[in-house]
Order: structure tokens, then C-alpha cells, then sequence
């Protein structure tokens, strides 16, 4: 297994993650409707794993280009498409730092982007977000939306924790045992996620361990990344798209806005 422990085999992200999908997307829909982006262009989707919120987008009437790094993730997202006009969306092996909006979806151009659940956070350092921003920058209308979401940290102030996920899907059962070491200070900027999958069949159980790093930003440096970028901060919501304050320390969806 690489990366997340799931790159190897979708299907099992897929079903993990599934659940809640189309209640994030509604979310999406509601922080978009708020900014009365115009023109009303299609979706973005950077990193969209196993196609999940294309497809939940889709649903809803929304054209949607979205990429993955992973070419067994974009296939088995493609897999999942089989059936749908192909006028309603676009689906590309490419990397956030580096990936061509027009080879993805020629002659699209797109009024709202989202990454969310930290998957930004992969990106190893300033210059391949920045790099990824322009790149997202260029693909927007002017006035165009960035939707990230992102946790921020507080160096020495947070704790190690653990998160337990389960969903199943027909005679399929997953349990997921997600363990977090903070970054303890500034120079010190990976957060140690190590990943424990059980994985049960009516044929056995196989457990798959998988262990990754993500980048750590405190305030200050995403403020700082923010500045740096062709983006305003034009504010943040919750998961349910809902206003809240800028945060110190924990999760919020991030909303850029391309300056123009």
C-alpha cells in the first residue's frame, strides 16, 4: 500500500470515504451560491482520489474537471462515470504542483475550486503550493473561489490523537485506525499520520498499515502563504459552509479568492 494505504486499491477509499459525500458538496454548493460567482462556470477538483465528489456534482447538475496523482484512483473514478454524459465532466492523472487546467479540460474555465481534508497538505514545501495556486489561479475566472480546507496548527500546544473511521459497503467492512504526532515546533513541519486498515470479507480479514507525513502550517505561515500567492483570504466557514472566525488551531475550509 502507498501513500494513505489506499492507492493500490480505490475501491477500499471509495468506500470509506463515501459516506457524507453528497452533504459536503450540498456545503460546497452553499459557500459558492454566497459568493454569486460569475460567470457560473464549472467545478474544479485537485487530488479527487476515487471520484467521489465528482460524482455527487455531477448529480446535481454540475460540470465538474477533476485530477489525482494516482492512476488507479482516476481509473477506478472513470469506472464509476461509466454511463454519464461526458459533457458533464473530466477526470486526468496529473499532480497538484504541476498539473495543465487545459489538458485536463480544454476550452473550460471554472468559477470554483475546492481541497478539502487537508490534502493540500501534502504538497512538501512553499514553493509547490505556491506553484499549485497559480496554476489553480489560472484556471479561474476573475473573482474565481478557492475553497481549501486546512488545519492549522499551534506548535507545542497540540497533543498526539487518534481517529477511528468504519463504513461498509455490501458484505465489505472497513475499520480505519488513523494515529496523529503533531509537529512540535516551527522548524519542525511534518505531522506523522500513521494509518492501520481492516479490511474484513466474508473470505478473511487482511490488516494493511500505511504510514505518511503532511506539512504543517500555523497561522502565521498559511497567512503568510496567502500573501505570497495570487489569492485574498475572503473568509472561512465550517463543513457546513457556515461563517465562522479565523482559527488559530484546528480545521476550517479556507476561502481564496483570485485577485484580479
Amino acid at each position: 500500500m502507498t501513500v494513505e494505504g489506499f492507492y493500490d486499491e480505490p475501491m477500499l477509499y471509495d468506500v470509506l470515504h463515501s459516506p457524507g459525500t453528497a452533504d459536503e458538496v450540498r456545503a460546497l454548493v452553499h459557500i459558492a451560491k454566497g459568493f454569486d460567482l460569475k460567470p457560473k462556470g464549472p467545478w474544479l477538483e485537485p487530488a479527487c482520489g476515487s471520484g467521489r465528489y465528482v460524482r455527487a456534482a455531477v448529480a446535481r447538475g454540475i460540470r465538474i474537471a477533476a485530477f489525482d496523482a494516482s492512476e488507479p484512483m482516476v481509473a477506478y473514478a472513470r469506472d464509476r462515470m461509466r454511463g454519464i454524459k461526458a459533457s458533464m465532466y473530466a477526470l486526468g492523472v496529473m499532480r497538484m504542483e504541476s498539473f495543465d487546467a487545459d489538458e485536463l479540460a480544454p476550452g473550460w474555465r471554472f468559477a470554483f475550486a475546492f481541497n478539502l481534508i487537508n490534502t493540500i497538505r501534502h504538497l512538501e514545501t512553499d514553493a509547490q503550493l505556491l506553484g499549485h495556486l497559480d496554476r489553480v489561479h489560472s484556471a479561474l475566472h476573475p473573482g474565481g473561489l478557492y475553497a481549501i480546507g486546512l488545519s492549522v496548527s499551534m506548535y507545542g500546544a497540540e497533543q498526539p490523537s487518534e481517529d477511528i473511521w468504519e463504513a461498509s459497503r455490501g458484505t465489505l467492512s472497513i475499520q480505519q485506525v488513523v494515529q496523529f504526532t503533531p509537529a512540535m515546533a516551527s522548524r519542525d513541519r511534518g505531522e506523522q499520520v500513521h494509518s492501520v486498515l481492516h479490511v474484513k470479507r466474508p473470505t478473511g480479514t487482511r490488516t494493511l498499515p500505511s504510514s505518511y507525513t503532511l506539512r504543517s502550517y500555523d497561522v502565521t505561515q498559511w497567512r503568510n502563504i496567502i500573501d505570497r500567492s495570487p489569492f485574498t483570504l475572503a473568509g472561512c466557514v465550517d463543513d457546513d459552509g457556515r461563517k465562522i472566525d479565523e482559527p488559530t488551531l484546528g480545521y476550517a475550509i479556507w476561502l481564496l479568492q483570485r485577485k484580479d
